[in-house]
């Protein structure tokens, strides 16, 4: 039987953590053995299958050690139960160097996957924090065996600082809970945390300009700008047409009512929400941002890809699809395709041949 090790962060709430579980217990349904070694002891939010074994750092050790001396220590930890467990393979999917550097000298196949931007900068705006982790990574970059990219953008950025086999695998789409008789109404939706990658306040500015008479827009998540939206919407008189729900657990019962979903990320790994909104059968409009919306939106076939940051041009087309019912029908019949092209089992399958072979 073969053996995979997925390490990442942890297993938290994200679109990173509910692909890593996903995987396993794919994986294992498909006589595949998995070790999940996490590097933070934290809450798991998503359903681990009982085959898969987790692996975690004792409760508060990261407290006892703190920030500096626990970077060593998670090397260290990696490396042991890579050794302990010795798997045919390991696939990296977050925190990637960490896992590099513990396996330099260990036989053991390793693909990583970036599962951000590929424009955003580790460390922010610190340049020599960036130009010594960059350089780590090219330094180390013989050891990487293949690299997994979500995107045909991003991976034209990974190609670059390695030499090895690549391969664009999208993300699958989740099993949703869409309620079919429930009646498409006048909701045009967003669902993402709130915060400047997102970019909600083009949207509120779009809608604003855009002839919304008798629609109303949903704003699912939350995050560190959500009042500063709220204000926003009340500054451009529409503070009664915008609905602010918060973090939604029953995001599908959203997804069952609305007629249009409206992206406005200026930045993606890949957009698990977007890919969702089209699955439960919405007209999308999106920024064609960097990465992902490219991937899966056929301008004028399945929905709108605008470029980032036109809002004149987003408000017409935000427009357009609020008042023509017979366009938004042909984007909700042919973005329902997402179903087949992006289902767990094709997906997962294609994940665990390249990590394999």
């Amino acid at each position: 039987m073969s053996k995979i090790a997925i390490v990442l962060p942890s297993l938290v709430a994200g679109g990173t953590e509910r692909v890593a579980v996903e995987l396993a217990n794919h994986a294992v349904n498909n006589s595949v053995e998995v070790v999940l070694i996490v590097m933070y002891n934290k809450p798991v939010y998503y359903k681990l299958n009982d085959k898969v074994k987790l692996i975690e750092p004792p409760k508060g050790i990261r407290k006892r050690l703190g920030a500096y001396l626990y970077v060593p220590y998670l090397i260290y930890f990696i490396r042991s139960n890579i050794k302990k467990t010795n798997p045919d393979a390991v696939f990296s999917m977050g925190y990637i160097l960490f896992t590099i550097i513990s396996m330099l000298d260990l036989k053991n196949r390793l693909i990583i996957s970036w599962r951000g931007s590929p424009l955003r900068s580790r460390f922010g705006k610190n340049f020599l924090l960036n130009k010594l982790y960059n350089l780590l990574h090219q330094l180390f970059s013989t050891r990487v065996n293949g690299i997994i990219a979500q995107t045909k953008e991003s991976i034209k950025y990974r190609k670059v600082k390695y030499n090895c086999k690549t391969i664009v695998i999208p993300n699958f789409v989740r099993k949703l809970d869409i309620d079919s008789s429930e009646n498409k109404g006048k909701y045009v939706l967003n669902v993402g945390r709130c915060i400047s990658d997102k970019a909600q306040h083009f949207l509120l500015k779009a809608f604003a300009n855009a002839d919304n008479k008798g629609w109303k827009l949903l704003i699912v998540g939350d995050g560190p700008l959500k009042s500063e939206l709220e204000n926003l919407a009340v500054k451009l008189n529409i503070g009664d047409k915008v609905e602010f729900l918060g973090y939604k657990k029953n995001v599908d019962y959203y997804y069952s009512k609305a007629s249009v979903f409206a992206f406005t990320s200026i930045n993606e790994g890949f957009p698990n929400a977007l890919l969702e909104a089209m699955a439960s059968r919405i007209a999308v409009i999106s920024f064609d941002c960097m990465a992902g919306p490219s991937d899966i939106i056929v301008d004028g076939v399945n929905g709108f890809l605008v470029d980032v940051g036109d809002l004149e041009e987003y408000s017409k087309k935000l427009s357009v699809l609020m008042k023509d019912s017979a366009l938004r029908e042909k984007f909700q019949d042919n973005a329902t395709s997402v179903n087949k092209t992006h289902n767990l089992s094709h997906i997962a399958g294609r994940y665990l041949d390249f990590i394999l072979t």
